[in-house]
């Protein structure tokens, strides 16, 4: 019966991906101690809201940062979903929000999600790829065609997992 009382665990993702707020989403996961890295990724990966936006999408039309970091630290997450409709992935999204509402931090996010491993090559339903979206913003096109440059040579996550590497991929 607590369960009628209080918000479910999806239900505390998307608004913890909507409001920026990662202290929910810590809620959800020391809820899941006991369950293993693939059951807590599997879980995550299928979080959506009404529309069909998984987390990372609903973090890029809000504009939450932190709650998207979060999510990149949960190893076996998968960071290219594809909304239902457009079939964007989550950065298509932040390039809209970049272009759109905050250019800073939609950079910042843009440029998170590159270094996080996702790919910049998959194209939507309209046959365009995050960086043919990107309008006046030259540090969001050299993200993405650099992410696009390093996964076209095989050189970020050869072992094919999805956990992102360093902040740092400067030499």
């Amino acid at each position: 019966m607590a369960d009628e009382e209080g918000a479910s665990p999806r239900e505390l993702v998307v608004e913890a991906c909507r409001r920026d707020q990662p202290h929910l989403l810590e809620q959800v996961l020391s809820s899941m101690e006991e369950k293993s890295n693939e059951e807590v990724a599997s879980f995550f990966n299928s979080v959506t809201d009404a529309l069909g936006n998984h987390a990372l999408h609903i973090c890029a039309m809000y504009g939450s940062y932190d709650v998207m970091d979060s999510l990149f630290d949960i190893q076996f997450f998968e960071c290219d979903p594809l909304t239902r409709v457009d079939k964007d992935t989550p950065l298509h999204v932040a390039v809209r929000y970049a272009n759109d509402k905050d250019k800073e931090l939609g950079t910042e996010m843009v440029k998170m999600m590159c270094e996080a491993g996702c790919d910049p090559r998959v194209r939507n339903k309209h046959n365009q790829k995050p960086v043919e979206l990107v309008y006046d913003n030259t540090e969001i096109k050299q993200a993405l065609q650099q992410a696009e440059y390093v996964m076209a040579e095989g050189l970020q996550n050869e072992g094919g997992d999805s956990e992102h590497d360093s902040a740092s991929d400067s030499e």
